[in-house]
C-alpha cells in the first residue's frame, strides 16, 4: 500500500502559520531563509512494506539541522543549490547529482537559484527493515554513502513519474497493485543505487582503524581529564561517528573502553604495592569520584581496590628479609 501526503506552507497566506509544521520529521532546527514570498511544499509517498518513503519538495530557501539515526537518505536535487555540513565537512550538491547519507548529525542549507525555486526529490530508507531485506550490506564506516552514478537517471526517471501521478487529478499508484508493483519496483532500483562494490569487510577494517586510533589517543593521555567530544576530535570525526564505530568493533561505548583502560591502570599501580594510597592512585589514574571509582572495581575485579592493594603490600613484607639478616648467595658454600 501507499500512503500519500502533500503540505504547503505559503507566508503570503498563513503569516502567523508555523512552516515546521509542513515537515514530516522533527528537526533540531528549522529555518526559513530571509526574503519576500517565502513558501515550502512537500509531498511525501510512503511505502511501509519497503521502510521508504520518497519526497518531492519545493522551497524558497530554508536551513535544517538534526541528528538523524535511523534511516539512510539519498538527496537529489533538480533545482538551485544544496550545502551539507557534518565532520566539520561541506559537501555541495549540484543540480542533477546526488549524495547519499547515512546516521550522522548534519546542517543542510537549500537556495533558490536564478529567482526559481529550490526543487529537490529524496529517499528516505530505514536502516533496519533495509538490513533486513539486504537492500544496504553493512553501515558504511563514513556517514556519506557512495552511490552508483549509473543509476541515478532510472531512479530520477521514477520519481518524476511518481509524483507526475499522485499529483494528477484520478492517480492510479494509491490503489492496489498498481502501489505494490511500484514499491517492488522502488526496491529494486534501490538496490541498484546503492550497489557501489564496497564490502563489508573494508567498512568494519575503517572503523577499526578509527576504534584503534581513539584508544591509543586515551591510553596516551589516560591520566588527563577527557571528554568525547574532545576524544572525537582528536582523531578528527564526530561524536556520534566515535561511538558508532566502538557499538559495531567493541559493542561498548567510548566511555566504556575509557573506563575500563584507567581501571586495569588503576589496578596495576595497586598490585605494585608502592607507598600511594587508594585515592591518589584513583586521582592519578583519572578518576574523580572515589565512590564510583571503588564500584567499578569491585564490579571488573571482584574485589575492592583497597584490598588488592593491601594483599599486594602483606605480599611484600612476606618476600623481605627480616631486620639485620643477610641474604644468601646462591654460590655460598653449604
Amino acid at each position: 500500500m501507499l500512503d500519500y501526503a502533500e503540505k504547503h506552507w505559503e507566508e503570503k497566506v498563513s503569516l502567523r502559520g508555523d512552516f515546521r509544521a509542513t515537515l514530516f520529521s522533527a528537526p533540531e532546527r528549522f529555518t526559513m531563509s530571509r526574503g519576500r514570498d517565502r513558501h515550502l511544499k512537500v509531498a511525501s509517498a510512503s511505502f511501509p512494506a519497503i521502510g521508504t518513503s520518497l519526497i518531492d519538495v519545493a522551497s524558497s530557501g530554508h536551513e535544517i539541522e538534526l541528528a538523524d539515526d535511523n534511516f539512510l537518505t539519498i538527496m537529489l536535487p533538480t533545482h538551485g543549490v544544496t550545502r551539507v555540513r557534518m565532520d566539520r565537512k561541506e559537501q555541495i550538491i549540484e543540480e542533477n547529482s546526488a549524495l547519499g547519507l547515512g546516521p550522522s548529525e548534519r546542517w543542510t542549507q537549500v537556495d533558490r537559484l536564478e529567482h526559481r525555486d529550490f526543487r529537490a526529490n529524496l529517499a528516505k530508507i530505514d536502516l533496519q527493515h533495509a538490513r533486513q531485506t539486504m537492500m544496504i550490506r553493512a553501515f558504511m564506516d563514513d556517514p556519506v554513502v557512495p552511490i552508483a552514478s549509473e543509476a541515478l537517471a532510472g531512479f530520477r526517471g521514477l520519481m518524476r513519474y511518481l509524483f507526475a501521478d499522485l499529483s494528477s487529478p484520478a492517480p492510479t499508484l494509491v490503489q492496489k497493485p498498481a502501489s505494490d508493483l511500484f514499491a517492488a519496483l522502488v526496491a529494486e532500483h534501490l538496490r541498484h543505487l546503492l550497489a557501489t562494490g564496497r564490502s563489508a569487510p573494508m567498512a568494519d577494517r575503517a572503523q577499526a582503524e578509527l576504534v584503534r586510533q581513539a584508544v591509543d589517543y586515551m591510553a596516551a593521555f589516560l591520566t588527563e581529564p577527557m571528554t568525547m567530544p574532545s576524544i572525537a576530535e582528536a582523531v578528527g570525526v564526530s561524536t556520534r561517528r566515535l561511538q558508532d564505530a566502538f557499538r559495531l568493533i567493541t559493542g561498548q561505548t567510548p566511555w566504556q573502553q575509557l573506563t575500563a583502560l584507567r581501571l586495569e591502570k588503576a589496578r596495576a599501580r595497586l598490585l605494585a604495592g608502592a607507598g600511594a594510597s587508594v585515592t591518589t592512585i584513583a586521582l592519578e589514574c583519572g578518576f574523580s569520584h572515589l565512590g564510583r571509582f571503588s564500584q567499578a572495581y569491585r564490579a571488573r575485579f571482584h574485589e575492592l581496590p583497597s584490598m588488592t592493594l593491601s594483599r599486594a603490600r602483606e605480599g611484600q613484607s612476606t618476600l623481605r628479609p627480616p631486620s639485620g639478616s643477610c641474604p644468601r648467595s646462591s654460590d655460598s658454600p653449604t
